[in-house]
């Protein structure tokens, strides 16, 4: 039977996480009666994340796609292509989805409202640098929309309608970084974004040199990309 909705999750030598990642995604997990499919793109992995991730397999419908070509947007890029569902959510492998993500997400995608996204939270860095994330994350969501005019289809946790994402004409695959914040651009030119603030859980690794360094990397990048149209924009972290 062809699912309802697709979950794309690239993934780069995540053996570190991936196993939670997917046992969040587990059907005894999300307690949903939606049909979803679970497509995991190895970005050519040297480590253990495919082996993990096979052992999933029986707890939730998963596919295992090898994505030879190295990046980030080319990763996500192949995952939505390879989507069967109606519906697709994006997702990154180092992050916990709680009870209930798809079903919130899914119910969000109707009327005027072509994509959704949601804040995130960390609890795994220093104290301090859990707090200021988790306080600022989504008041510099709505801080960004005051600034573009949109929401920002954050790679960690968003979901799209399949039409709207290939009329959008999809993730630039030359990119590195920022690819979710580049089709964000587009596909707000299609309808609404919306956002909501019930966070996913993902690792702390991008805040390792501290919380204000980690900002720092996406302010820069973000200039890079879309101020400086520079397309060797890199964010230097295994996502």
């Amino acid at each position: 039977m062809k699912p309802k909705v697709s979950i794309v999750i690239p993934a780069y030598n995540e053996e570190k996480y991936i196993g939670r990642t997917l046992f969040s995604l587990l059907k005894s997990e999300q307690k949903t009666d939606i049909s979803y499919e679970v497509i995991l793109v190895d970005n050519n992995s040297t480590d253990k994340t495919v082996e993990v991730a096979k052992k999933f397999q029986s707890g939730v419908d998963l596919r295992l796609i090898h994505e030879r070509r190295q990046g980030r947007g080319v990763a996500r890029a192949r995952g939505f292509k390879e989507a069967r569902g109606e519906i697709i959510l994006s997702a990154d492998a180092d992050t916990i989805f709680y009870s209930g993500w798809i079903e919130t997400l899914t119910k969000e995608l109707k009327g005027g409202t072509v994509g959704v996204t949601t804040s995130c939270k960390i609890n795994d860095a220093s104290p301090l640098t859990n707090w200021t994330l988790n306080f600022f994350q989504p008041k510099l969501m709505v801080i960004y929309r005051m600034f573009t005019g949109h929401f920002w289809l954050s790679g960690f946790s968003s979901g799209i309608l399949k039409s709207v994402y290939e009329k959008s004409g999809g993730f630039d695959t030359s990119l590195q970084a920022q690819e979710d914040l580049d089709l964000s651009f587009r596909v707000a030119k299609l309808g609404k974004i919306k956002f909501i603030n019930k966070p996913v859980t993902f690792s702390g690794r991008r805040f390792q040199q501290g919380i204000w360094f980690g900002f720092f990397e996406y302010v820069k990048t973000f200039i890079e990309a879309f101020i400086l149209k520079k397309k060797s924009v890199y964010l230097d972290n295994v996502r």
